[in-house]
């Protein structure tokens, strides 16, 4: 499957008002990377990426990285002190998740019985 360019794959977006474009333009570059090489293809994407006001929460960034690779779901979520580190943590869950679909979906065709 061709690598796809961050401006190729379309992502919804969710945020709070106090994200700002550049966490957005970096959490599309992130997803994008993370489904370069996507086994499947990606039918949609979607991120939220919200602040909590909550003075008590230590890691008060949230970010959700949705997928679905050919009707097979994939979420990354991260909580972080900044929404870089958020972003940055949600991105390797995401790639970490769409690498283990793909060996897993290798280690099915290869131990499936032929039929008879």
């Amino acid at each position: 499957m061709p690598a796809i360019a961050p401006d190729e794959l379309h992502i919804q977006f969710a945020t709070t008002k106090d994200v700002s474009q550049d966490d957005l333009r970096r959490a599309r570059e992130v997803v994008a990377r993370a489904l370069a090489h996507a086994p499947r293809p990606v039918l949609y994407a979607k991120a939220t990426l919200s602040v909590l006001h909550d003075p008590a929460v230590p890691r008060p960034h949230l970010v959700s990285f949705r997928v679905d690779l050919n009707g097979q779901p994939v979420n990354a979520h991260a909580a972080a002190a900044t929404m870089p580190e958020a972003i940055s943590l949600a991105g390797t869950r995401l790639r970490a998740r769409v690498e283990s679909t793909a060996q897993y979906g290798d280690t099915r065709r290869r131990h499936t019985p032929a039929p008879r």
